[in-house]
């Protein structure tokens, strides 16, 4: 499946993942939310498709 997403949608999941990750009840706990690595791990994905930009 391919989906075209314009550099505002990848900022704004980007964004979101990065608040996600932020605000997970889990956090520093030794077990840490499932969802966590495949978050960060697709916010690493995403940003890489990103032009550098001021606000990143």
């Amino acid at each position: 499946m391919k989906v075209e997403l314009s550099d505002q949608d990848l900022r704004l999941l980007v964004q979101s993942l990065t608040h996600c990750l932020a605000t997970c009840k889990n956090q520093g706990k030794a077990e840490p939310c499932e969802d966590c690595a495949a978050a960060a791990a697709l916010k690493e994905r995403l940003a890489a498709l990103r032009p550098a930009s001021k606000d990143a």
